[in-house]
């Protein structure tokens, strides 16, 4: 069995860490565990991806999926949804990742960090939390 790329892979691979890319990680552990499969190591498993967003990185790492082998397919939707299938099974699923915010201090806090480039390890941890 192949070892799953952690997050600190996937930000080594994309170079620094950012809400969206944790949203492609968690997208990408999803699809892997949904589809019971692995990263790819051919083309068996084919992502599309509906934006070009930090996240869609995660899935390159995590999944094995990329342009170069024609198993990761660009949609230029501008939404966060991804679909993945597994071309041995037969098997897919689509994933929309959409974020549910109260209208609490928390949440206002989180949008505000959200929109920064670069985040303090505070930050980070705070995003964690």
């Amino acid at each position: 069995m192949r070892k799953i790329s952690t997050y600190q892979d996937v930000v080594n691979f994309h170079g620094h860490s950012c809400p969206g890319l944790a949203i492609g990680y968690r997208v990408a552990l999803i699809a892997l565990r949904e589809l019971r499969t692995t990263r790819a190591e051919d083309e068996e498993l084919v992502a599309i991806v509906e934006n070009n967003a930090c996240g869609v990185d995660a899935i390159q790492k995590v999944c094995g999926c990329t342009f170069g082998k024609g198993n990761l397919i660009f949609r230029d939707y501008g939404k966060d949804v991804y679909t993945f299938f597994n071309r041995r099974t037969g098997k897919g699923i689509r994933i929309y990742a959409e974020a549910f915010y109260k209208d609490d201090e928390k949440d206002k806090r989180f949008v505000t960090l959200s929109k920064k480039t670069k985040l303090t390890e505070d930050e980070k941890r705070e995003i964690r939390e």
